[in-house]
């Protein structure tokens, strides 16, 4: 009798503790937990932006934890580094999916590394955010699984660009140099097609780089003998930081304006006077040394968590990830108690105008368009801080309209 007691004693405290964690069904989520899997490459001349998506993420769960998670259970995390491969995200995101069994992804990669999960993500049905990259395959062909965060799309760079160069700098003859990685030569596509078809305008050189590269001499001459009016750098920072400064050397007077990515604290900090002038389109509607009391107080939040942070930081990558990660969560309090992947998505298509604070442009989604961003901020480096530059787009985005 004694030993059925014990028994029967440890089978209820087996069935409480499977109880405890294991209520759920769905992968990912236990009663007191939701498990994102994140990855982006924090190794590698990329890393500033797996870094930056990684502490982002870090800093916003910890804040909504704090906060009383989502339906009383807390966010965790597992982040991948890609060393800004294919192979190396996409052996990443299996792992996350098959072994840490996450309920959904966080992508904070550049479009390298995103190109390589994408056909995976959607043959194993798994939700993914992409904070980062512009890749077109994230949402051309739609797939319901895929949403474009804080980041827009690559024809939306092509629009943006093509207009303030011509409207807002009166140029006719452009100069392009940019990188051979996914993302650059996808914005230079884009670019040079938009000055096309809206301006009848074709870049009058074009030539390109590797990432990592640190001597640009062969390029900048080629582009000094065509005599540009305005010189367009499509890259990441090290290398647009690199590019000012040997144009400088070189005589290159010219106006120079630069891609999304190269809007980075880093690249006044190294270029110093040469980047005097630059200007270029930021994601998010206030910049990262604003006096905006929400950057302000985000600045404050980010140094008490990473009090030994290094220059450069927190970057714009930092603050994608940061305001992404409150998309989900929202989208997850709207899903409810009993969260499961089709109630996600279909909570994501109900944000309308969704924005954390003012240091994140409002994110829309809905059941036919998982676009969340189309809005881009032109800056300019005055005295060795990026400023805002009082420009509007002369014509709409032909994004979403229907075909």
């Amino acid at each position: 009798m004694k030993k059925m007691v014990i028994c029967i004693g440890l089978l209820l405290v087996t069935t409480l503790f499977i109880a405890s964690e294991e209520v759920y069904s769905q992968q990912g989520v236990t009663n007191n937990r939701i498990l994102i899997g994140g990855f982006g490459p924090i190794t590698g001349p990329a890393a500033w932006i797996g870094l930056g998506s990684r502490d982002g993420m870090s800093l916003a769960m910890r804040e909504i934890n704090n906060a009383g998670g989502i339906h009383g259970r807390k966010l965790d995390m597992i982040f991948e580094d890609d060393a800004a491969s294919p192979s190396r995200a996409l052996a990443g995101v299996k792992k996350l999916i098959d072994q840490d069994k996450v309920f959904m992804l966080f992508c904070g990669a550049g479009s390298n590394s995103t190109v390589g999960v994408i056909d995976f993500v959607k043959e194993r049905k798994i939700p993914m955010i992409v904070s980062i990259a512009s890749a077109p395959g994230v949402t051309k062909p739609f797939n319901k699984y895929l949403f474009r965060g804080g980041t827009t799309e690559v024809a939306r760079y092509g629009e943006i660009y093509s207009d303030f160069l011509v409207s807002g700098l009166q140029a006719e003859k452009i100069a392009i140099i940019s990188g051979r990685d996914e993302y650059p030569k996808n914005e230079a596509d884009s670019l040079a097609a938009h000055l096309k078809s809206w301006f009848n305008i074709e870049p009058i050189v074009r030539v390109e780089f590797n990432a990592g590269d640190k001597d640009f001499t062969p390029q900048l001459l080629e582009i000094k003998k065509a005599s540009p009016e305005v010189v367009v750098i499509l890259g990441h920072p090290p290398e647009a930081a690199i590019i000012l400064r040997q144009a400088r050397e070189l005589g290159l007077e010219q106006h120079f304006f630069g891609g999304a990515a190269t809007v980075d604290p880093a690249v006044p900090l190294n270029a110093k006077y040469a980047a005097e002038g630059f200007t270029g389109t930021f994601l998010l509607p206030v910049y990262l040394d604003s006096r905006d009391p929400d950057m302000v107080k985000f600045r404050q939040a980010y140094k008490n968590a990473y009090p030994n942070y290094p220059s450069g930081r927190p970057n714009w990558c930092d603050m994608m990830a940061y305001t992404d990660t409150y998309v989900v969560a929202e989208a997850m309090k709207r899903a409810g108690k009993d969260l499961s992947v089709d109630k996600f998505i279909k909570a994501m298509e109900t944000l309308k105008d969704y924005r954390v604070s003012r240091i994140a442009t409002p994110r829309t989604f809905t059941a036919e368009n998982h676009i969340g961003n189309l809005r881009l901020q032109p800056l300019v480096v005055l005295n060795g801080h990026w400023v805002p530059l009082a420009w509007e787009p002369s014509r709409p985005s032909d994004i979403l309209k229907k075909p």
